[in-house]
């Protein structure tokens, strides 16, 4: 299995900014030592998610740190970008990771917040945006020094790109990059593009058909089996884990820690969490809340001892969903439970796991212009 951990953590005021941000540098770091293959930062804005905002930022912090797990954005929202400005952070990170980056990208959360608005965009426009901003991205990743300008001009971006990107990727063509989505159709039109993607929650059931039509679609696109697994591997499910002693303890902590969460209708269903993670959310007999319940809970979180976690963890492999993605900065800012589960799970939950990590790039992976440098790091 290869096991990487999500820094989503929820600041409920500008006091507990600086706690949530040394707590996931915190965290990050421990992760590397514990096994995981990549560690990831998202990006969001105004809302009292992810104070730190910027995962770039992040990424060149943790840069020294991470001696083997990836550095991955989940997500970074591309219509909020200057393709130009965020090829440059791609690029750089790479170079710091010395290859061991994915830039995590997706078309952005609409409703959430008023994102769009605030940065100046129609939301209603999210879509082509995005694609037309993706196109300038390749354009520009691909562009050589040497090459005629690149000029753009659209309704949401204009700019030229004389002289030559710096710095360069690290990688040879362009930094890894994933899309997420959760979308059947999307799912499909990724795959053939050989690129991985990065699923939001869902059920396991849910995941891993998901996965195979990824599969199908990757090989309708004629990429080799090898290719298709190194995609496999790189692509991802996101699920809250909690990990108490036993799996009561973990309940306990997992309505401490999310039993308010407002995506729930907890005013109109009794259930405890664990009884809503043990329904079946196709019983006739539950309410259309309970129903709208069960399925967040069933697709969001795994709860649990570290027996019952590791279980939960290697079924995603045998089904066929060997990345699962893990987030335990849950809920509000709550040091002493998010600790604990993490700690459980480093201890108790990954040596059940056997994890694997990703190599760095070598030979033909690195950039022509920087393999002496890295010959000699090596030295």
């Amino acid at each position: 299995m290869y096991v990487s951990v999500f820094m989503g953590p929820f600041a409920r005021g500008p006091g507990e900014d600086i706690p949530l941000i040394d707590l996931c540098l915190e965290q990050a770091a421990q992760a590397d030592k514990a096994g995981f293959a990549m560690v990831t930062f998202g990006e969001q804005h105004f809302n009292n998610y992810e104070p730190y905002c910027n995962p770039f930022m992040m990424g060149a912090r943790l840069a020294p740190e991470l001696k083997r797990a990836y550095f991955g954005t989940t997500i970074c929202p591309l219509p909020l970008q200057n393709p130009l400005r965020l090829a440059e952070n791609a690029n750089i990170l790479d170079v710091l990771m010395r290859g061991k980056f994915i830039l995590g990208l997706s078309a952005g959360r609409v409703g959430f917040t008023p994102d769009f608005e605030n940065f100046g965009l129609d939301p209603k426009d999210r879509d082509q945006i995005f694609a037309t901003k993706y196109d300038a991205l390749k354009q520009i990743w691909a562009h050589k020094y040497g090459d005629p300008p690149l000029a753009f001009d659209t309704p949401w971006f204009k700019g030229q790109l004389f002289g030559r990107m710096m710095p360069m990727s690290f990688r040879t063509g362009r930094p890894l990059h994933a899309i997420g989505t959760n979308t059947d159709a999307t799912i499909k039109l990724i795959a053939a593009s050989g690129t991985p993607v990065f699923l939001g929650p869902c059920q396991l059931k849910d995941a891993a058909r998901k996965f195979a039509l990824y599969r199908q679609a990757a090989a309708e696109a004629g990429y080799d089996a090898a290719t298709i697994e190194d995609l496999i591997n790189r692509s991802i499910v996101l699920h809250h884990v909690i990990v108490g002693e036993t799996d009561a303890e973990a309940w306990e902590r997992t309505e401490i820690m999310m039993g308010m969460n407002p995506l729930m209708n907890r005013r109109d269903d009794s259930r405890s969490l664990r009884q809503i993670s043990e329904a079946d959310e196709t019983d006739p007999n539950l309410s259309e809340v309970e129903r709208k319940n069960t399925e967040y809970v069933k697709s969001w979180v795994i709860a649990g001892s570290p027996e019952t976690v590791a279980r939960q963890i290697l079924a995603h492999g045998e089904a066929g969903v060997p990345h699962v993605h893990t987030r335990f900065t849950v809920g509000a800012y709550n040091p002493d439970h998010i600790r604990a589960s993490f700690t459980l799970f480093n201890e108790e939950v990954m040596p059940r796991l056997s994890p694997k990590q990703f190599a760095a790039p070598t030979g033909e992976g690195v950039r022509e212009e920087y393999r002496a440098a890295v010959a000699g790091e090596v030295a």
